[in-house]
């Protein structure tokens, strides 16, 4: 089970992002299709987890990554929440590289002028 789920990863990792959760979505139907009534229900289940995990965001525990169980349930379900989840991938990382940029700037000119300001 672990080399299955690692191998997923891996091919999950291994698309460009702005299309890893499609092509997930892609593989997902061709090797598996489910029934109507499945496909409800895994998205019905996605959309509580991602309410526990916007709850457990406000509340101590692992908010995010209970969200994000969720919407990646609800995306290998849905094309429309796969291509949305594909879209908030670039916008996130875009985001965390600006974030990142600034962070290091900051650090270099903190220790350029001789460290911490406290």
């Amino acid at each position: 089970m672990l080399d299955t789920l690692k191998q997923r990863w891996l091919r999950f990792a291994a698309a460009p992002p702005g299309q890893r959760f499609q092509a997930h979505f892609q593989r997902r139907q061709q090797t598996r299709p489910r029934a109507l009534h499945r496909k409800i229900l895994a998205i019905g289940g996605g959309v509580l987890i991602m309410g526990a995990g916007i709850f457990f965001m406000l509340a101590p525990g692992p908010g995010l990554l209970i969200f994000l169980v969720g919407a990646l349930l609800v995306a290998e379900e849905s094309l429309a929440a796969a291509r949305l989840m594909d879209w908030a991938d670039l916008r996130l990382q875009r985001r965390v590289a600006w974030i990142l940029a600034r962070w290091r700037g900051r650090s270099r000119r903190a220790n350029k002028d001789g460290g911490d300001r406290s």
